[in-house]
């Protein structure tokens, strides 16, 4: 999604959202345990404004669930059992008053920290399926089989991953899909023709429900991980903003997103063509190609598997630069970063889990002494 949940409800708190954003916003809150996140949201904006430790919090969730649901949802609603969240209530009520009086002696550097661990944590695997028909589909571990037509179905497989199943009669050939996950997302899904795809946050691939023709074309924005089923009579082409990539069988990754100044591709297994403009490049195991501003640029890579880090639960910093750092900690965690001072040439190197909160990821950050870090809400200020 082009803007963060986050972001959606903020504005949805300040009357600001379009109609295509409540719509968005509506499918999200699908999901109970994404209520319940919205209904301590709304807590912490009212007691902040309120200026008051008191107020009826089951009133003031009712009063914005009518403007995004409408009266008619609203009449069908489970009643809200506020006492069930009293301790994390306590908490937000007591991060707000200190907040409006600036008592600031009330919270030492430990406890800002252990309220910014409780509060960002790493990502899921989660994402937004678009069917053809244009249907929004909210992908997690319960989702069930979602059927297309008579013999065509997607079925969960439990793991964070989809798959289409029962595909052996012919489909229209402009019957596509779309699956995007958020900041602090990942999926996998297998293709129609077996291909395995690992997309990780903040990406988009758009496919077809089946391949039907002599070529097999999906379009990313994005990082994802194939792995491509053979298919010596048929090619499979991954198109991105700047180029194509033409395979029959292999296991590469792919890094073109838009924030980035260049789009990359490892390869692992196999063989891949490169296409950018006139310029044509094969890649062979253990190479990377650059492509910064048309200019395709091959060079050799120590080991391919740190490209999927990601896929396997990590990040791998191999020498890289800090603001390439926090753009990944950015979408994974679904956080803005903020720098204070001159970034300048400065690098990190290390291996972090993805499964450690953002103020853990921190602390081995600092621990090199070359960074430091405070976070105010989702915002991570980095001084440099």
């Amino acid at each position: 999604m082009e803007e963060s949940i986050q972001q959606l409800i903020d504005k949805f708190l300040r009357n600001e959202l379009t109609e295509a954003e409540a719509a968005a916003l509506k499918i999200w809150l699908q999901l109970p345990e994404h209520r319940v996140h919205l209904e301590k949201e709304i807590q912490l904006h009212h007691l902040i404004n309120a200026k008051t430790e008191s107020f009826d919090s089951s009133a003031a969730f009712a009063q914005h669930q009518m403007k995004l649901l409408g009266e008619k949802q609203m009449k069908i609603a489970k009643p809200i059992r506020w006492y069930r969240y009293a301790a994390a209530a306590i908490i937000l009520m007591t991060l707000a008053v200190a907040l409006y009086w600036g008592n600031k002696a009330l919270f030492n550097k430990d406890q800002n920290q252990l309220a910014a661990e409780q509060l960002i944590q790493p990502g899921t695997d989660k994402a937004i399926l678009t069917l053809a028909d244009g249907r929004k589909v909210i992908l997690d571990d319960k989702s069930a089989a979602i059927r297309l037509d008579g013999s065509h179905q997607i079925v969960n497989q439990g793991n964070g991953s989809i798959s289409y199943e029962q595909m052996n009669s012919p489909v229209a050939l402009n019957a596509y899909n779309t699956i995007e996950t958020p900041k602090g997302g990942t999926y996998q899904l297998i293709l129609s023709d077996g291909t395995k795809v690992w997309l990780n946050s903040a990406s988009k691939l758009h496919y077809p429900i089946q391949f039907t023709s002599n070529e097999r074309l999906v379009e990313l924005e994005g990082e994802a991980y194939f792995e491509v089923m053979k298919d010596a009579g048929r090619k499979f082409l991954v198109k991105s903003k700047a180029q194509q990539i033409e395979v029959l069988g292999t296991k590469f990754n792919v890094n073109c997103y838009h924030d980035e100044a260049a789009e990359s591709t490892v390869l692992l297994e196999g063989s891949v063509k490169i296409l950018a403009g006139k310029q044509t490049k094969m890649l062979k195991p253990d190479q990377e190609i650059v492509n910064a501003n048309g200019k395709l640029q091959l060079r050799n890579v120590a080991d391919a598997q740190d490209a999927i880090a990601w896929k396997n639960g990590y990040f791998q910093f191999d020498d890289e630069p800090i603001e390439s750092v926090m753009r990944k900690l950015a979408r994974w965690y679904d956080i803005e970063v903020e720098f204070a001072g001159k970034v300048g040439t400065k690098k990190f190197n290390g291996i972090i889990s993805r499964n450690k909160t953002l103020n853990s990821a921190l602390k081995i950050m600092e621990a090199t002494e070359n960074v430091s870090f405070k976070i105010e809400g989702r915002k991570l200020i980095v001084k440099t």
